[in-house]
């Protein structure tokens, strides 16, 4: 398993899964590591194949090519012989003859063949579970002796076996298929001397009859259709912002209007105004990021980028809008970007319940989606609502027909069931210099454990309509005493819970949970958590709600343990060992410039990490910068359409090394007093006018006299120091926000000092209770991280002469005092 994976450690399909478990109970079948391995992907992925809309065949082809071409068996297992084969199980002969048609052999024709040989190996499994010796046997043989034999009697059906169509497969398309063919056989006369047609009708038999049993005894989807054709159902992937569920709606690249289902009764409900929503442009949102030579914009970046959006609650000129204004949009997948606008810390906010109406609401659902109500329709929509409440999916999603048992969104994996989202980080390039073991982060997957007993009552029930769901919550708003009970409240509840009554845990925790999607919560990108915190602070949300009811909780059981969250979080021991490398490549200056240009850039990076701000362009505007009193007003999103600079504070540490730097801007002035230009910039900066505090020397054209000093580029950290760190700069932003989680800075100061404050949300914003001393106090924090990296030793000299230059240690520098 690699940090290219999308897939969590050891996450096994569960009928690979159960099928390995199978064979490594047999004891007298020794198959090594690797060939289970390969075994299990194959299953899988010919699982997977039978679920897609489109381009199975491809996928599966693919997917089988690239696993094979690694070799998993090993050489001293791939002997093609009668003999060697006959000393291993079935299922690693098939899987010894498939690598070697993809090492040994030009493709082709043979491609087809690999097709079918993996769904041999696939209705194998099946019988396995089973128990079905014989057919197992019976699939796995006939297919071994068509691919390993010369005899036509075994070969001739290659020549027979049709094509599969590019486009999706089915079970029931290869039934018909073999079928057919069997018929076929059938239909010829076979005399008694005509031994090779007896072996063909034999063996094609064997293969129809073992494929039908295997599909007969698996359990079928109770009840649920699959989705009309129109209506693709997309994996989780929150970073993908043109994913949604149907598609007839008009996209904005923030995916943020309302799409409308098949069942359009629902598109316009009484008690949820958020539901009739008009497109509204949003194109003025779009993110402004900048460019470098060499440098790629990341969806991390960009997503950081994004303007906040502005809303008024003044009068508006068409009276549509006054019920759905931009915020309050919903798009109805499992990308919930509603969820994070219904978060404000108001408690006479009508949008949510309170904690004592929550727990009664659940109850409720539990009793009715548990036991048999007065209907059976009750029951079904009563789990419905707890599914929903639960794992704060949308209604309208859990009621298209077989979305519930859609493989993409709800697995099996054993006896449990769980819904798998991504984060959808940006992968680490291969080319970068740093190994995986030096960041904080591996994975982005995100799984959320599921009742088992709720989840098969829900497959076996029949959708009930709109009618039905109006009436039950007529019953429930009355019973429970909630007038403001809704379906949009129940969505959020899981929310509301993680965010505000959950112990220990807070908004962006239940961001990650809860799906919110990129543009809505960027911080999700630049943090790290373990598996295991996450499924308890959902263990925790879930004991809130169920204080009144007896909700079995013991499906929730910790998951394999790895850390979640940004691919570009280094650990602070990999930052220490990188600022040394700098210290030293400092000290290695062969002269006044070159040493002027490496401090530059050194103090670039400390600025940075002891701030956090995005690393743009022209950072640190002297007007901005007061080091008397520690403060940083900073407004570092370029071309910002709303002015909304925050402050952050100064450390001692960085408002030393940012007073060094100045004065040794103004010792190299007084050497260089012939260059005018270089004076000019440097008197503005003393006087603190509006000029980036840090600069480079760069030589201008041959025509100029003298050289001058122009802003620090993103682009120039990077190719000065990529023999240091092959990585875009940016990488210190994600330190920074992890760090400050890691050393217990509350959620709102970090969001306020990053940059990550959602709308109405502002530490300094008219509902906030923090203050300007709160913020002052994170200067401590970034204390910590100063000290922790070795900056608080580090010092810079002026070096009188040229054989005096580089970085010293506070230590070092006293001595030569």
């Amino acid at each position: 398993m690699t940090e290219n994976d999308d897939t969590s450690p050891n996450e096994e399909h569960w009928l690979s899964a159960q099928t390995i478990a199978h064979i490594k109970n047999n004891k007298a079948l020794v198959y090594p590591e690797s060939v289970l391995k390969v075994i299990s992907t194959i299953i899988a992925t010919v699982d997977g194949s039978y679920e897609r809309d489109d381009n199975a065949i491809e996928y599966l082809s693919e997917t089988v090519i690239q696993t094979l071409q690694k070799r998993p068996v090993d050489d001293q297992y791939m002997q093609i012989n009668r003999k060697d084969l006959a000393q291993k199980p079935l299922m690693m002969q098939l899987l010894i003859l498939m690598q070697d048609i993809v090492i040994k052999r030009q493709l082709g024709q043979a491609v087809q063949q690999l097709v079918w040989l993996s769904i041999a190996m696939h209705t194998a499994a099946l019988l396995i579970v089973h128990n079905r010796k014989t057919d197992t046997k019976d699939i796995l043989m006939q297919f071994k002796q068509a691919q390993f034999s010369s005899s036509s009697r075994r070969t001739w059906i290659w020549r027979e076996l049709p094509d599969l169509p590019q486009m999706a497969i089915s079970v029931e398309y290869i039934s018909t298929t073999l079928n057919d063919l069997l018929k076929q056989k059938k239909s010829e006369k076979v005399k008694k001397d005509e031994s090779d047609e007896k072996a063909k009708l034999s063996q094609i038999e064997k293969i129809t009859t073992a494929y039908r049993n295997a599909h007969v005894l698996r359990k079928p989807r109770p009840k649920y259709k699959k989705p009309p054709k129109h209506i693709k159902i997309i994996a989780i992937n929150l970073a993908d912002n043109t994913s949604r569920l149907p598609l007839d709606s008009t996209a904005t690249s923030h995916n943020w209007n309302t799409t409308t289902l098949s069942n359009d009764a629902w598109g316009y409900t009484r008690d949820d105004i958020e539901h009739s929503a008009i497109a509204i442009d949003l194109a003025f949102l779009e993110a402004n990021t900048e460019s470098y030579e060499g440098l790629t914009t990341s969806f991390e970046e960009r997503i950081d980028h994004y303007e906040e959006p502005y809303v008024s609650y003044g009068e508006y000129p068409n009276p549509l809008i006054k019920h759905s204004i931009p915020l309050q949009t919903i798009d109805l997948s499992l990308q919930q970007n509603y969820m994070s606008q219904r978060n404000l810390a108001l408690n006479s906010n009508t949008r949510l319940l309170s904690l004592a109406g929550y727990q009664a609401l659940f109850a409720a659902l539990n009793q009715d989606a548990s036991t048999l109500p007065e209907s059976e329709t009750d029951k079904t929509c009563a789990g419905i609502l707890l599914l929903s409440m639960i794992t704060g999916l949308p209604v309208k999603s859990l009621l298209i027909p077989g979305y519930i048992s859609h493989s993409s969104i709800f697995n099996l994996e054993g006896k449990k069931y769980y819904i798998k989202h991504r984060l959808g980080i940006t992968k680490r390039s291969t080319s970068q210099t740093l190994p995986v073991k030096n960041y904080e982060n591996t994975f982005d997957t995100i799984k959320v454990p599921l009742p088992l007993w709720l989840i098969d009552d829900l497959l076996a029930c029949e959708l009930p309509l709109k009618e039905d769901f109006t009436a039950y919550l007529a019953v429930l708003r009355s019973s429970l005493g909630l007038p403001y009970l809704s379906v949009n409240r129940i969505e959020t509840a899981l929310h509301v819970v993680l965010s505000r009554y959950t112990p220990d845990c807070h908004a962006h925790i239940a961001d990650i949970i809860c799906r919110t999607p990129a543009p809505h919560a960027p911080a999700m990108y630049y943090s790290s958590h373990t598996s295991e915190a996450l499924m308890a602070h959902y263990k925790s949300a879930l004991g809130i709600f169920n204080s009144n009811s007896d909700f079995d909780l013991t499906y929730i059981t910790p998951w394999h343990k790895y850390t979640v969250g940004s691919a570009f979080a280094l650990k602070i021991e990999t930052v220490c060992d990188i600022i040394n490398e700098m210290k030293y490549w400092t000290d290695q200056s062969s002269n006044d410039e070159e040493h002027f240009n490496r401090t530059s850039i050194f103090v670039w990076f400390v600025f940075c990490l002891l701030t956090g701000v995005r690393p743009n362009n022209g950072l640190g505007k002297m007007y901005d910068i007061d080091l008397d009193m520690g403060w940083l007003l900073i407004n570092d999103k370029p071309v910002k359409k709303v002015k909304s600079d925050r402050l952050i504070p100064l450390c001692p540490t960085l408002i030393r090394h940012l007073t060094d730097y100045r004065a040794y801007l103004i010792n190299y002035q007084a050497k260089h007093q012939g260059h005018h230009d270089i004076s000019a910039i440097v008197d503005n900066i003393r006087l603190g006018n509006d000029e980036a505090l840090l600069k480079l020397l760069y030589e201008r054209a041959p025509t100029a006299n003298s050289p001058t000093l122009k802003d620090i580029k993103r682009g120039d950290a990077y190719h000065m120091t990529k023999h240091i760190i092959d990585a875009n700069p940016y990488w210190t932003r994600h330190f920074v926000r992890t760090q400050l989680e890691k050393l217990g800075v509350s959620l709102s100061l970090i969001n306020t000092v990053i940059g990550h404050e959602k709308a109405r949300q502002e530490v300094l914003g008219r509902f906030s209770s923090s203050s300007k001393a709160d913020i002052k106090r994170v200067a401590s924090v970034f204390e910590q991280i100063a000290a922790q990296l070795g900056l608080s030793d580090i010092i810079i000299n002026h070096y009188p002469n040229s054989n005096h230059v580089g970085t010293s240690t506070a230590e070092v520098d006293h001595a030569n005092k």
